[in-house]
């Protein structure tokens, strides 16, 4: 009977394990109070939050011992020396989370959080550092919760959540960088040289922010890729959600949606940044605001073409109110330069919609050459115009409203003059009122005064008649009358004063 219970106990067992995933089995035996463990070279170990252990400290500091290794959070990480994760081969810079060059290393964040918890901002004060030939891979598998993320970086000179070295490689395919900040550039991501790379295929990266380039992600340069997840809510001075001056952008899905900059509020292209817009990628609800801003989605400066492709959707972004969805600018440009933008069609469906308009300066730009795709694109405002001219799409603008409106000292300027004008009008009207009103008053009869004369009355010279106006012309004849009567009666005691003055002579 006891050797039936424990054929029937390992037999159960063997159908369990059987029955779910790997890492889910692997969860399902993980020892009671573990934080943390690494699989090193097929051996897994735990690791406890005491002194024995050493915790996820000691964690880390064993996935280095081998080239690859998969870390898995049981419990949220936070720094264990007021802004340091530890000390050792897998710590850098004070306390940073470290991946050396030659090793991979995966982190599942199994719902839970790394939290370097800076208030103020350190030299490299990044939660991950990954340097040159360095490859972290980052996801969140427990899909109950979905809010495992990487949090508390504030840098004084570079990435508040990962910063990627030249050579570096960053896959994202779940979880999120949140919270992050920077005083320079890249609030959750900083590719910070030549042949860096993060690809982004899930997760999101939201509420981050950079004083300077990239709240979301900036690009000095590298490679950075966007195929599904989210990017929103991050701010910048220059470019939102992603900032790039050198290397590429491309997006080929996911959602730039609701990030806010002065210039680029969804993307900013500087410099010799190429940019690839394609698929069902979203860049929408970005905004840019305050003075001078410029660019509500996509703000394009730079020199090398944009690639559209697919069915793309930039719509409903704005700068201050006003539609700015993709929108061109060269910085000082003469008023009469023609920028060549050069959008290449690269297969773009008949669902992409685009909002276009240009900035600054320029009144003209030649939009797409030998553009041969469908017609997807949108002016911004009634003063732009895309025309075919010489095989070229040609977008045009003229000065109105909209390409006033945004300049506020000449809108300033505009609503002065109008209330000035207002109030002239308004003046002159009641001046005129007043006028009418005088001129539509009866005249007072005049009362004419007896002369006495001490011998004989002079000759009566005759009355002056009232000069009547044009308006005076039609009164009553009765009113007419009465002044007659009036000046009979005023001529007969004129009369009888002259009897009696002879009757005192005599």
């Amino acid at each position: 009977m006891k050797l039936q219970r424990i054929f029937a106990a390992a037999l159960s067992g063997f159908l369990l394990m059987a029955s779910v995933p790997a890492l889910e089995s692997d969860a399902a035996f993980v020892p009671d109070g573990a934080v943390a463990s690494v699989t090193v070279n097929n051996v897994t170990s735990y690791y406890y939050d005491n002194p024995s252990s050493g915790g996820a400290e000691a964690m880390w500091n064993t996935a280095m011992t081998g080239t690859s290794a998969t870390v898995m959070l049981y419990a949220d990480w936070n720094s264990s020396y007021g802004t340091r994760f530890g000390t050792g081969a897998g710590f850098i810079y004070d306390g940073a989370l470290n991946v050396p060059s030659g090793h991979e290393i995966t982190i599942d964040l199994n719902g839970y959080s790394i939290n370097r918890n800076l208030e103020f901002a350190v030299e490299h004060g990044e939660v991950i550092h990954v340097a040159g030939g360095g490859t972290l891979n980052l996801t969140d598998t427990n899909q109950a919760v979905e809010s495992g993320s990487i949090t508390g970086g504030n840098s004084q000179n570079g990435a508040g959540g990962i910063y990627i070295e030249a050579g570096g490689t960053v896959n994202m395919w779940g979880g999120n960088l949140t919270g992050n900040k920077s005083e320079l550039s890249g609030g959750a991501v900083l590719l910070a040289g030549e042949g860096s790379l993060f690809s982004m295929s899930g997760g999101k990266i939201f509420n981050n922010s950079a004083q300077q380039c990239g709240g979301g992600v900036a690009v000095s340069d590298g490679t950075f890729k966007l195929a599904n997840g989210d990017i929103t809510n991050n701010t910048g001075q220059d470019g939102g959600g992603i900032y790039a001056q050198a290397g590429e952008v491309s997006l080929s899905g996911g959602t730039v949606a609701q990030n806010t900059a002065v210039h680029g509020g969804g993307v900013l292209l500087n410099g010799t940044a190429a940019f690839t817009l394609k698929g069902k990628t979203a860049v929408q609800s970005n905004i840019a605001s305050g003075e001078n801003r410029v660019g509500g989605g996509i703000l394009a400066m730079g020199s090398m073409p944009i690639k559209i492709g697919g069915k793309p959707t930039v719509l409903n972004n704005s700068a201050d109110g006003v539609q700015s969805n993709l929108v061109f600018w060269q910085e000082n440009a003469e008023s009469n330069t023609v920028l060549p933008c050069h959008i290449q069609n690269v297969g773009t469906d008949i669902e992409a919609k685009i909002g276009v308009s240009l900035a600054g300066n320029l009144k003209s730009a030649i939009f797409a050459p030998d553009w041969s795709g469908s017609d997807c694109f949108i002016c911004d405002a009634m003063d732009y115009a895309l025309e075919n001219q010489d095989g070229n799409l040609v977008l045009k603008r003229s000065l109105s409203y909209s390409s006033v409106v945004g300049n506020k000292k000449m809108l300033l300027l505009i609503v002065t003059c109008v209330l000035i004008a207002l109030a002239v009008i308004a003046i002159l009207i009641l001046a005129f009122k007043k006028n009418t009103k005088e001129e539509e008053k009866p005249k007072t009869k005049k009362k004419v005064t007896a002369v006495k004369v001490s011998k004989k009355p002079k000759k009566e010279e005759p009355a002056e008649e009232e000069e009547l106006d044009d308006d005076d012309e039609d009164e009553d004849e009765e009113d007419v009358e009465d002044i007659e009567d009036d000046e009979e009666y005023e001529d007969d005691e004129y009369e009888d004063d002259l009897d009696d003055e002879d009757e005192e002579e005599e």
